[in-house]
């Protein structure tokens, strides 16, 4: 593979998706905008937009103002020139992290040399799920209720044992490392400031400036979270709640994918690079283990060992899966697992999630002192993606 890099990268704050959203009045479109011309001013690049070879964004229920391949119109909206083109990718949880990995490939096949990649999410514009319809043949392949995200998350929690307490562990040690990341300002660098119209209960709305994450909260606990009633089953052996699951979000990011000669020639610094990305497919129903089959084999690939890793952001899409590949993989109580926590507590905006991982990694290797770090994800209707992040800055 030829040298390449990620160079630059930010993202918004992360909106928990409701009436309440701070971003109910600013469009996914917008928000993809803003964090593309951000991560443009940060590489220094505003007079040099012409330079930029494609966009390709992450996305996924994409209609209004998700659709009509929301990478070309956000790439429009934030000023880049006409002449640069824009795509759209759908991997549904992994959009985000897709669409780099397409932006590295894209490079190393010597088709590009800088490309803004990144993905967007408006769960409160689009809600999950809306307009989605089921093949009605699925029951000839398949169990039919994987459709649903919190069955496979029951189904996982059934078939490996995962208990109630420790999804719930889980969910209160994801907000308390959040909480204390925002408090200790980690994501300060990472998080563009967005002035938003924010609703109040009174039905008008408030000017604010949204520079945190809205999902985050503290205040849980075991006792608090063992009174929460399960929400997709409702028999004696269901055991995931809202509050061990990963919420419904509004937000975007941005990062810029280039090579070592654009580096060079635009005097680009080198933040990390993409050492190996895996894929797999894994049963449907059980949707949620894909980060236990998708790290192996990246580890493979890469001629890599466990050991190799320092830091592992692995999403908690549901407590019970992150608990049961955590244990598989023997990372459950790393203490670089999710340090500054995951979805149960940052959120999970399906498009912009490994988007958002990546950025959030970019600012962790260097603070932990970690040379490498493994971003993973279970992905819906039965699928994992991973991949191993090396640290080459300064």
């Amino acid at each position: 593979m030829k040298d390449i890099y990620i160079v630059e990268s930010v993202r918004t704050g992360i909106a928990r998706a409701g009436k309440r959203s701070w971003f109910t009045n600013l469009r996914a479109d917008d928000m993809s905008a803003l964090v593309m011309n951000e991560a443009i001013r940060r590489a220094g690049l505003e007079d040099k937009k012409e330079m930029i070879d494609d966009v390709i964004w992450g996305g996924t229920a994409l209609m209004k103002d998700m659709g009509s391949n929301i990478g070309r119109y956000a790439g429009i909206v934030a000023g880049v020139p006409h002449s640069v083109p824009g795509c759209t990718v759908d991997r549904l949880c992994s959009s985000g992290l897709q669409s780099i990995a397409f932006a590295v490939a894209s490079i190393n096949m010597g088709w590009a040399d800088l490309i803004l990649a990144g993905g967007a999410q408006h769960m409160t514009h689009i809600p999950m799920g809306t307009m989605s319809e089921p093949n009605p043949r699925l029951s000839e392949f398949t169990d039919p209720q994987m459709v649903s995200m919190g069955y496979t998350a029951e189904m996982v929690a059934r078939k490996y044992g995962i208990t109630r307490e420790e999804q719930d562990e889980m969910a209160v040690e994801s907000h308390a490392k959040a909480h204390e990341a925002t408090v200790k300002g980690l994501f300060k660098d990472e998080i563009l400031p967005i002035e938003a119209d924010v609703p109040l209960d009174d039905g008008t709305t408030k000017k604010m400036i949204v520079d945190r994450d809205q999902g985050i909260r503290p205040e849980s606990t075991m006792e608090s979270l063992a009174k929460l009633e399960p929400v997709f089953l409702k028999d004696e052996k269901a055991t995931v709640t809202a509050g061990n699951s990963s919420q419904t979000n509004d937000a975007a990011a941005c990062l810029i994918v280039a090579s070592k000669k654009i580096c060079k020639k635009l005097g680009l610094q080198p933040k990390m690079r993409l050492v190996e990305f895996a894929v797999v497919g894994v049963d449907p129903a059980l949707m949620g283990i894909g980060p236990a089959v998708a790290i192996p084999k990246v580890l493979k690939k890469a001629k890599m060992k466990k050991e190799d890793i320092g830091l592992w952001e692995v999403n908690e899409a549901f407590a019970s899966q992150a608990v049961y590949c955590t244990k598989e993989l023997g990372i459950r109580h790393h203490k670089m697992l999710n340090p500054q926590g995951s979805g149960i507590s940052l959120g999970h905006p399906l498009g912009c999630t490994g988007a958002r991982i990546a950025t959030t990694i970019m600012r962790e290797m260097p603070y932990y002192g970690v040379k490498y770090a493994v971003e993973s994800m279970c992905v819906g209707h039965g699928q994992g993606a991973a991949a191993i992040w090396e640290w080459v800055g300064d």
